[in-house]
């Protein structure tokens, strides 16, 4: 696959296999999608998908959480949990996560619970101070139009939100019109409740 593929990427690695999201008991489906663009999208059950994008939907393994019924001007924010942090997005629109690495420099990535590592473009690595040739293992990108190897670095940190992760690996690769993809390998450490109408997704320890 060529850096400018827009399509959400796979990665296969000789590393372990990640574990699969853990799902919450309540209320609808969420479903995965990807438009025209590659632009990876989220809806609470199949009818919220539009007609043509409906073949391809993904159902994930978690659903969303059921919005409270309170009156409007007194409904409260969502609340963070101990040890977890709260996304906001715009419903309809893609998921994305602003993070740090290295305490240095700041990143904007897209949450994409199909891709099982957590990539970041060289520059925003570059801006941390890791260097890209100093490989800690290698993968491969596999996607509708070929397949393509990366690098795989060590970082020291990644926060998001109140969540602060130690040192662990992340792609080297630049995606297009963003500064990288969040992962399985950060997401699957947590409980990951999307809410889809209120465009919130809350990660809170397992």
């Amino acid at each position: 696959m060529m850096p400018t593929m827009r399509r959400a990427v796979v990665v296969a690695l000789t590393l372990a296999a990640v574990a699969g999201l853990a799902p919450s008991p309540l209320a609808a489906q969420i479903y995965r999608w990807v438009d025209e663009a590659g632009v990876p999208h989220y809806a609470e059950g199949l009818d919220a998908v539009p007609e043509r994008y409906r073949a391809g939907a993904t159902p994930l393994r978690l659903r969303n959480k059921p919005t409270p019924v309170t009156e409007p001007d007194a409904a409260p924010g969502p609340r963070t949990p101990a040890g977890g942090t709260v996304i906001r997005y715009s419903p309809g629109r893609q998921i994305v996560a602003d993070v740090r690495i290295n305490d240095a420099t700041s990143a904007r990535l897209i949450v994409d619970t199909g891709a099982d590592h957590t990539l970041i473009s060289r520059r925003v690595l570059a801006a941390a101070g890791v260097s890209v040739s100093r490989a800690v293992a290698t993968g491969r990108l596999v996607g509708v139009t070929g397949s393509d190897r990366l690098p795989f670095v060590m970082i020291d940190s990644l926060e998001v939100g109140g969540i602060r992760l130690g040192r662990m690996p992340v792609g080297a690769y630049d995606v297009e019109n963003t500064d990288g993809l969040l992962g399985r390998d950060v997401l699957d450490r947590f409980n990951v409740a999307i809410d889809p109408a209120r465009g919130i997704v809350t990660l809170s320890p397992k």
